[in-house]
Protein backbone atom coordinates (compact mmCIF):
# COMPACT_ATOMS: atom_id res chain seq x y z
CA UNK A 1 0.00 0.00 0.00
CA UNK A 2 1.27 3.51 -0.78
CA UNK A 3 1.99 5.87 1.87
CA UNK A 4 -0.35 8.41 2.83
CA UNK A 5 2.56 11.50 1.26
CA UNK A 6 3.68 8.90 -1.82
CA UNK A 7 -0.22 8.32 -2.59
CA UNK A 8 -0.99 12.64 -2.74
CA UNK A 9 2.29 12.66 -4.64
CA UNK A 10 1.81 9.84 -7.51
CA UNK A 11 -0.71 12.21 -9.44
CA UNK A 12 2.04 15.33 -9.11
CA UNK A 13 4.89 13.21 -10.33
CA UNK A 14 3.03 12.10 -13.52
CA UNK A 15 1.66 15.35 -14.31
CA UNK A 16 5.16 16.82 -14.23
CA UNK A 17 6.39 14.07 -16.36
CA UNK A 18 3.64 15.24 -18.70
CA UNK A 19 5.20 18.45 -18.79
CA UNK A 20 8.41 17.53 -20.09
CA UNK A 21 7.45 14.68 -21.89
CA UNK A 22 9.20 15.65 -25.34
CA UNK A 23 6.03 16.41 -27.85
CA UNK A 24 6.59 14.99 -30.72
CA UNK A 25 6.80 11.52 -28.28
CA UNK A 26 3.55 12.48 -26.35
CA UNK A 27 2.09 12.93 -29.71
CA UNK A 28 2.60 9.79 -30.59
CA UNK A 29 1.83 8.20 -27.71
CA UNK A 30 -1.91 10.24 -27.19
CA UNK A 31 -3.39 12.02 -29.40
CA UNK A 32 -5.93 12.93 -26.88
CA UNK A 33 -6.07 16.18 -25.44
CA UNK A 34 -3.22 15.94 -22.51
CA UNK A 35 -6.02 16.56 -19.54
CA UNK A 36 -8.52 13.56 -20.79
CA UNK A 37 -5.46 11.79 -18.76
CA UNK A 38 -6.89 10.45 -15.72
CA UNK A 39 -4.14 10.94 -13.41
CA UNK A 40 -3.84 14.78 -14.80
CA UNK A 41 -7.44 15.00 -13.85
CA UNK A 42 -6.78 13.60 -10.47
CA UNK A 43 -3.65 16.24 -10.18
CA UNK A 44 -6.53 19.34 -11.00
CA UNK A 45 -8.89 18.45 -8.81
CA UNK A 46 -5.99 17.85 -6.52
CA UNK A 47 -4.87 21.81 -6.94
CA UNK A 48 -7.75 23.33 -7.75
CA UNK A 49 -10.30 22.14 -4.71
CA UNK A 50 -7.69 21.64 -2.17
CA UNK A 51 -5.48 24.72 -2.16
CA UNK A 52 -6.43 28.04 -1.62
CA UNK A 53 -5.85 30.94 -3.59
CA UNK A 54 -5.35 33.94 -1.05
CA UNK A 55 -4.43 32.44 1.53
CA UNK A 56 -3.63 29.01 3.32
CA UNK A 57 -6.67 26.75 3.77
CA UNK A 58 -6.88 23.52 5.83
CA UNK A 59 -6.71 21.00 2.62
CA UNK A 60 -10.15 19.26 3.03
CA UNK A 61 -13.13 18.86 0.38
CA UNK A 62 -15.43 21.98 0.94
CA UNK A 63 -18.82 22.30 -0.97
CA UNK A 64 -22.27 23.37 -0.38
CA UNK A 65 -24.55 20.93 1.24
CA UNK A 66 -28.04 23.24 1.04
CA UNK A 67 -29.79 25.10 -1.89
CA UNK A 68 -28.01 28.40 -3.17
CA UNK A 69 -30.00 31.34 -2.44
CA UNK A 70 -29.09 34.05 -4.64
CA UNK A 71 -29.47 37.81 -4.29
CA UNK A 72 -28.37 40.10 -6.49
CA UNK A 73 -27.38 44.29 -6.10
CA UNK A 74 -26.70 46.07 -8.62
CA UNK A 75 -25.46 49.49 -8.71
CA UNK A 76 -23.65 49.99 -11.87
CA UNK A 77 -23.79 48.78 -15.33
CA UNK A 78 -26.52 47.47 -16.97
CA UNK A 79 -28.77 45.01 -14.57
CA UNK A 80 -30.44 43.37 -17.52
CA UNK A 81 -27.27 42.27 -19.13
CA UNK A 82 -25.52 41.32 -15.81
CA UNK A 83 -28.51 39.50 -14.58
CA UNK A 84 -28.71 37.70 -18.01
CA UNK A 85 -25.39 36.28 -17.85
CA UNK A 86 -25.99 35.30 -14.02
CA UNK A 87 -29.36 33.42 -14.90
CA UNK A 88 -27.10 31.95 -17.91
CA UNK A 89 -24.11 30.87 -16.04
CA UNK A 90 -26.14 29.43 -12.82
CA UNK A 91 -27.83 27.20 -15.00
CA UNK A 92 -25.09 25.69 -16.22
CA UNK A 93 -23.86 24.74 -12.66
CA UNK A 94 -27.42 23.51 -11.54
CA UNK A 95 -26.98 21.34 -14.76
CA UNK A 96 -23.83 19.95 -13.92
CA UNK A 97 -23.61 19.33 -10.29
CA UNK A 98 -27.70 19.45 -9.45
CA UNK A 99 -27.00 22.10 -7.08
CA UNK A 100 -30.49 23.59 -6.31
CA UNK A 101 -29.96 27.66 -7.14
CA UNK A 102 -32.99 29.91 -6.80
CA UNK A 103 -32.68 33.72 -6.54
CA UNK A 104 -34.10 35.55 -3.84
CA UNK A 105 -35.51 39.58 -2.80
CA UNK A 106 -34.79 39.73 0.59
CA UNK A 107 -31.09 40.12 0.96
CA UNK A 108 -31.15 38.25 4.62
CA UNK A 109 -32.36 35.32 3.03
CA UNK A 110 -29.71 34.93 0.84
CA UNK A 111 -26.49 32.28 1.23
CA UNK A 112 -25.16 33.93 -1.93
CA UNK A 113 -24.38 37.76 -2.54
CA UNK A 114 -23.41 39.22 -5.64
CA UNK A 115 -22.23 42.86 -5.96
CA UNK A 116 -22.16 44.90 -9.36
CA UNK A 117 -20.74 48.12 -8.35
CA UNK A 118 -19.17 51.37 -8.67
CA UNK A 119 -15.13 51.63 -8.96
CA UNK A 120 -15.44 53.47 -5.53
CA UNK A 121 -18.28 51.40 -4.10
CA UNK A 122 -16.61 47.92 -4.72
CA UNK A 123 -13.83 48.54 -1.56
CA UNK A 124 -16.25 49.77 1.23
CA UNK A 125 -18.57 47.06 0.08
CA UNK A 126 -15.86 44.32 0.04
CA UNK A 127 -14.86 45.88 3.88
CA UNK A 128 -17.96 45.63 5.28
CA UNK A 129 -19.34 42.22 3.43
CA UNK A 130 -15.75 40.33 4.12
CA UNK A 131 -12.75 42.16 5.67
CA UNK A 132 -10.62 44.97 5.58
CA UNK A 133 -7.83 42.05 4.02
CA UNK A 134 -10.06 41.28 1.23
CA UNK A 135 -11.05 44.97 0.03
CA UNK A 136 -6.77 44.98 -0.18
CA UNK A 137 -6.77 42.27 -2.66
CA UNK A 138 -10.00 43.42 -3.95
CA UNK A 139 -7.75 46.58 -5.48
CA UNK A 140 -5.19 44.21 -7.16
CA UNK A 141 -7.67 42.55 -8.68
CA UNK A 142 -10.05 42.37 -11.76
CA UNK A 143 -13.21 40.99 -9.17
CA UNK A 144 -13.20 39.20 -5.79
CA UNK A 145 -14.98 36.13 -4.43
CA UNK A 146 -15.23 34.70 -0.83
CA UNK A 147 -16.54 31.89 0.82
CA UNK A 148 -17.37 30.99 4.45
CA UNK A 149 -17.46 27.11 5.36
CA UNK A 150 -18.66 25.60 9.25
CA UNK A 151 -16.09 23.50 10.60
CA UNK A 152 -17.37 20.32 8.71
CA UNK A 153 -16.25 22.73 5.54
CA UNK A 154 -19.46 22.72 4.45
CA UNK A 155 -20.00 25.95 2.22
CA UNK A 156 -22.18 27.70 4.15
CA UNK A 157 -22.37 31.55 2.61
CA UNK A 158 -20.51 32.99 -0.70
CA UNK A 159 -20.13 36.80 -1.75
CA UNK A 160 -18.80 38.09 -5.15
CA UNK A 161 -17.57 41.73 -5.55
CA UNK A 162 -17.67 42.72 -9.40
CA UNK A 163 -16.86 46.22 -10.24
CA UNK A 164 -18.60 47.26 -13.51
CA UNK A 165 -16.37 49.73 -14.91
CA UNK A 166 -13.01 47.88 -14.37
CA UNK A 167 -14.09 44.15 -15.34
CA UNK A 168 -15.79 45.94 -18.88
CA UNK A 169 -12.84 48.13 -19.10
CA UNK A 170 -10.58 44.89 -19.22
CA UNK A 171 -13.47 42.41 -21.76
CA UNK A 172 -13.69 40.54 -18.54
CA UNK A 173 -17.30 41.03 -17.13
CA UNK A 174 -18.36 37.92 -18.65
CA UNK A 175 -15.05 36.50 -17.57
CA UNK A 176 -15.29 37.28 -13.63
CA UNK A 177 -18.93 35.71 -13.88
CA UNK A 178 -17.94 32.80 -14.47
CA UNK A 179 -14.75 31.85 -12.17
CA UNK A 180 -16.46 33.56 -9.06
CA UNK A 181 -19.59 31.36 -9.23
CA UNK A 182 -17.87 28.66 -10.21
CA UNK A 183 -15.32 28.79 -7.87
CA UNK A 184 -17.75 29.39 -4.92
CA UNK A 185 -19.11 26.09 -5.22
CA UNK A 186 -15.39 24.49 -3.76
CA UNK A 187 -12.56 25.05 -6.65
CA UNK A 188 -11.22 27.80 -4.97
CA UNK A 189 -7.65 28.20 -5.98
CA UNK A 190 -6.32 29.64 -9.16
CA UNK A 191 -3.46 27.20 -10.55
CA UNK A 192 -0.88 28.39 -11.85
CA UNK A 193 -0.19 25.16 -13.91
CA UNK A 194 -3.54 23.22 -15.07
CA UNK A 195 -4.79 24.45 -18.01
CA UNK A 196 -7.00 24.33 -19.80
CA UNK A 197 -9.56 26.05 -16.93
CA UNK A 198 -10.96 29.52 -15.98
CA UNK A 199 -9.04 28.89 -13.12
CA UNK A 200 -5.79 30.34 -14.04
CA UNK A 201 -4.51 33.37 -14.31
CA UNK A 202 -2.25 32.77 -16.79
CA UNK A 203 -4.59 31.42 -19.29
CA UNK A 204 -7.74 33.28 -20.95
CA UNK A 205 -10.97 31.33 -20.60
CA UNK A 206 -14.50 33.04 -20.62
CA UNK A 207 -16.47 30.35 -20.39
CA UNK A 208 -15.67 26.34 -18.31
CA UNK A 209 -13.88 24.04 -20.32
CA UNK A 210 -14.02 20.54 -20.52
CA UNK A 211 -11.25 19.82 -17.95
CA UNK A 212 -13.61 22.43 -15.53
CA UNK A 213 -16.89 20.12 -16.40
CA UNK A 214 -14.98 17.25 -14.87
CA UNK A 215 -13.75 18.88 -11.55
CA UNK A 216 -17.05 20.16 -10.86
CA UNK A 217 -19.02 16.73 -11.04
CA UNK A 218 -16.24 15.45 -9.33
CA UNK A 219 -16.84 18.12 -6.46
CA UNK A 220 -20.28 16.95 -6.54
CA UNK A 221 -20.18 13.61 -6.77
CA UNK A 222 -22.35 11.45 -3.98
CA UNK A 223 -19.33 9.88 -2.58
CA UNK A 224 -17.17 13.41 -2.18
CA UNK A 225 -17.95 14.75 1.46
CA UNK A 226 -17.44 17.98 2.61
CA UNK A 227 -14.20 17.78 5.29
CA UNK A 228 -12.29 14.58 3.02
CA UNK A 229 -8.68 14.88 2.91
CA UNK A 230 -7.19 14.06 -0.36
CA UNK A 231 -6.43 10.50 0.55
CA UNK A 232 -10.01 10.01 1.73
CA UNK A 233 -11.35 11.16 -1.52
CA UNK A 234 -9.08 10.07 -3.78
CA UNK A 235 -10.19 6.29 -3.89
CA UNK A 236 -13.69 7.70 -4.90
CA UNK A 237 -12.12 10.30 -7.66
CA UNK A 238 -10.17 7.15 -9.05
CA UNK A 239 -13.49 5.26 -9.48
CA UNK A 240 -15.45 8.06 -11.15
CA UNK A 241 -12.80 8.33 -13.55
CA UNK A 242 -12.18 5.19 -14.73
CA UNK A 243 -15.92 4.95 -15.28
CA UNK A 244 -15.83 8.13 -17.10
CA UNK A 245 -13.52 6.56 -19.41
CA UNK A 246 -15.04 3.74 -19.94
CA UNK A 247 -18.34 5.46 -20.62
CA UNK A 248 -16.35 8.39 -23.05
CA UNK A 249 -17.48 11.13 -20.28
CA UNK A 250 -14.16 12.12 -20.18
CA UNK A 251 -13.97 12.82 -23.79
CA UNK A 252 -17.14 14.37 -24.70
CA UNK A 253 -16.57 16.83 -21.86
CA UNK A 254 -15.83 19.50 -24.24
CA UNK A 255 -18.56 18.63 -26.42
CA UNK A 256 -21.01 18.76 -23.58
CA UNK A 257 -19.67 22.59 -22.91
CA UNK A 258 -19.66 23.75 -26.33
CA UNK A 259 -23.79 22.29 -26.77
CA UNK A 260 -24.86 24.24 -23.62
CA UNK A 261 -28.19 26.53 -24.41
CA UNK A 262 -28.29 30.34 -24.89
CA UNK A 263 -28.21 32.75 -21.76
CA UNK A 264 -32.06 33.27 -20.32
CA UNK A 265 -33.31 36.17 -18.30
CA UNK A 266 -32.92 35.21 -14.59
CA UNK A 267 -36.10 33.73 -12.71
CA UNK A 268 -37.17 33.27 -9.19
CA UNK A 269 -35.93 29.47 -9.64
CA UNK A 270 -33.07 28.85 -12.06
Amino acid sequence: MLSPQLNILMPLLFFVSLLFAHPSSQATINKSPHWHDKNYIEYSFYDVALRGEHEVVRPVIKKWREPLRVWVSSTAGNMRDQHTLLASHLKMLTDITQLPIQSTQQPQHANVRIFFTHELEAIQVASQEISPTAAQHLKQSICLGHIRYNQRAEITQATVIIPVQRAEALGKLSSCIVEELTQMLGLINDSKVVHPTVFNDYTHYDMLTGLDYLLLKLLYSPEIKAGMTFNEAAPWIRQRLNSWERNGLIRHASLFMSQHGEAQPLDDTI
